[in-house]
């Protein structure tokens, strides 16, 4: 059951990143035409601001979910009902926490967008702060309950839940931003949305999973082993957060809100990418938790590693091969003119972290075992990088000293260092983990994106003529990696082909 879970919910999770897509790639543009660029570079630049809060909630919800995959292993319930209660109170002394930081931030709106923002962007970015403020603060609760859900392996649920909610959402946009014209319905759909997210939740929590959130004895010793857990989380959470924020925050204060807007469309389409590696990642670590506590050796996860490296290999390196065929094209035909930085300003984010993301299921090792505290330092000391290449080159060369200090920053802290540390502390060889990563499918990318590049010098550019391109691609690899990429052990994960294999 634990497998099809795994299984299903991984698959949930690329639905989520297909829909997810649409999001980004039409909704985002509509969001655009029917607010305008002023105010949709305010949501973005006063959302990037909110999210540094939500660094406060200090990895609780990845903690509830390491651990309560450890008591489940081990078999001791009432562990868990205990932990879980002691997360919720957690939860709300930092949410409160969170309301008074977010009020002392309020008062700087002002004193540090005052040169760059109007009069009217002012207020609207002090009501679209107030709005984020709150729902950060019920994140918090939110996060624990997947926590507590992803604990127990029910990924098809949560998966199918955040794929309802985003649909409506959706759905919700198209309705009433051509009504109401402004930012501020956007944070306000994303605030309601998540009350019903949080009240779901908790009556799955309560009666299909009969947990009981209930505190029956503050335990110090498991407090005090996931208190350094959380700790280490919550300082990998704001590293993450100012990195991932500090290019709009510091290219709308130095630049302006029409190159935040730019940007944040090149940001976008990275966090796609992204998100196609953290999909399956995401879903390991009760199982990988297992593993270890029932005695698993380093082979045993360097496998792991690998069989799921695969799958992220082939998706992120599909994604990566048509982007940089066709990604020019495509945010010509998306956005028009004026946005033709994005698709290099795009390159130069995606490929820097390609390798870190196949390899990700190490995170989750990490996680499982408590090691996370070399992770911490080198991704403090790659944001301390990408702070100052940042700051410095964003004065004389825009946004691309963002987008450069970003790629840096990724390849110093993520590429070299955390591999270096797989290969010494977890034994695992790293090398010989990306040539089986690698072996068979990348020429399969390389074939289709070769053909595809050359169809590009005789078919013009429209969407009938991208569609037809990106088509073509998607054939040809699929192909490939079906005679040649795929081992036979893969093919026979695919439903249609377990016939013809047997």
């Amino acid at each position: 059951m634990a497998k099809n879970e795994v299984k299903w919910g991984a698959m949930l999770s690329y639905a989520l990143i297909f829909i997810n897509s649409v999001y980004g790639l039409v909704i985002s543009p509509y969001m655009l035409g029917a607010i305008g660029e002023s105010e949709y570079g305010v949501y973005k630049t006063i959302g990037a601001l909110a999210a540094t809060v939500s660094v406060m909630e200090l990895g609780l919800g990845g903690t509830v979910q390491r651990f309560l995959a450890q008591y489940r292993a081990q078999k001791e319930q009432k562990k868990c009902f205990n932990f879980s209660a002691m997360s919720m109170l957690q939860a709300g002394v930092l949410s409160l926490v969170m309301l008074v930081v977010g009020a002392v931030l309020y008062t700087t709106i002002t004193p540090v967008y005052g040169q760059t923002f109007t009069a009217n962007e002012l207020t609207r970015a002090k009501q679209i702060f107030c709005v984020l403020i709150i729902y950060v603060a019920l994140h918090i609760f939110e996060n624990v309950f997947f926590g507590i859900i992803a604990g127990y392996n029910k990924f098809v649920f949560s998966n199918s839940l955040k794929i309802t909610s985003l649909v409506i959402k959706i759905v919700l946009y198209l309705v009433l931003l051509p009504i109401f014209k402004n930012a501020l319905v956007i944070v306000v759909i994303s605030l309601c949305l998540e009350v019903v997210t949080i009240t779901i939740e908790f009556l799955f929590i309560k009666f299909k999973l009969d947990h009981k959130i209930k505190l029956y004895y503050w335990d110090g010793v498991a407090f005090k082993e996931s208190f350094k857990y959380t700790i280490l989380l919550f300082v990998q959470s704001l590293i993450i957060q100012f990195n991932g924020n500090i290019d709009n925050m510091v290219i709308g204060a130095v630049v302006g809100t029409t190159a935040v807007t730019v940007y944040s469309f090149a940001i976008q389409i990275y966090n796609m990418y992204e998100q196609c590696a953290t999909s399956v990642s995401s879903v390991v670590l009760p199982s990988v938790t297992n593993m270890i506590y029932n005695g698993a050796t380093s082979r045993d996860l360097e496998n792991v590693v690998v069989k799921f490296g695969r799958v992220q290999w082939a998706v992120l390196g599909a994604a990566l091969g048509g982007f940089v065929v066709l990604g020019k094209e495509f945010f010509g035909l998306w956005l028009g003119e004026g946005y033709s930085d994005c698709y290099y300003l795009a390159l130069i984010l995606m490929a820097p972290v390609t390798l870190p993301l196949i390899v990700n299921v190490c995170l989750s090792i990490l996680k499982a075992k408590n090691l996370l505290t070399f992770r911490t330092i080198a991704l403090a000391y790659s944001v301390v990088l990408n702070a100052i290449l940042t700051i410095i080159g964003t004065k004389i060369w825009g946004y691309w000293a963002a987008a450069v200090g970003t790629a840096v920053s990724t390849i110093v802290g993520s590429v070299i260092s955390l591999n270096v540390y797989y290969k010494v502390k977890l034994n695992i060889n790293i090398i010989r983990v990306y040539g089986r990563i690698l072996h068979r499918i990348t020429p399969c990318i390389v074939v289709a994106s070769v053909i595809c590049w050359f169809l590009n010098n005789y078919i013009g550019d429209s969407w009938i003529m991208f569609g037809v391109k990106a088509c073509v691609f998607v054939a040809i690899y699929g192909i490939s990696m079906l005679v040649f990429g795929l081992k036979k052990e893969e093919k026979a994960q695919i439903p249609l082909l377990k016939r013809s294999i047997k």
